[in-house]
C-alpha cells in the first residue's frame, strides 16, 4: 500500500533549461521504473515495453516546446499525472486511453467513407 504524499513533489518552478532538463529526465526515469508497476496496478493487457513506448512518445511530444514558463506547467502537470496513476487515483479506461488510435482524434482518414461521411465531410 502507497501513501498518498508519497510521491507528493512540492511545485517549483526551474530558473533555467539546463535545470529543467535536469527536473524532466528524473520524471522520465520515475515513469520508466514504475512502467511495470502500472501493468500490474491497472491490469492492462499488454506488455511493459508498449507502456514504456507510449511513455516516450508522451515525452517527445512534448520535446520541441521552446518556452521555458509552458516546460515548467508541462513538468508539474505530468507529475501530477505520475502520482495519480501510482497511487491508482485513476481508473482502467483512463488509462487505456493513452492508448487509443489516435485516429480517433480528428485525424482525417481519407479511405474511410462512412467515418467521413458521418462527420459531414
Amino acid at each position: 500500500m502507497t501513501l498518498a504524499t508519497e510521491f507528493a513533489e512540492t511545485t517549483r518552478r526551474s530558473a533555467t533549461n539546463s535545470e529543467l532538463r535536469l527536473r524532466v529526465l528524473h520524471l522520465y526515469r520515475k515513469y520508466m521504473r514504475h512502467s511495470r508497476d502500472f501493468c500490474d496496478i491497472y491490469e492492462l493487457d499488454m506488455p511493459v515495453s508498449n507502456v514504456k513506448t507510449k511513455i516516450r512518445q508522451e515525452f517527445e511530444r512534448q520535446r520541441y516546446v521552446k518556452d521555458l514558463a509552458v516546460n515548467n506547467v508541462l513538468l508539474m502537470k505530468g507529475q501530477m499525472e505520475f502520482q495519480e496513476l501510482i497511487n491508482f487515483w485513476k481508473q482502467q479506461c483512463h488509462v487505456l486511453r493513452y492508448f487509443e488510435d489516435q485516429s480517433d482524434y480528428g485525424v482525417v482518414d481519407k479511405n474511410d467513407f462512412v467515418k467521413n461521411f458521418l462527420r459531414g465531410n
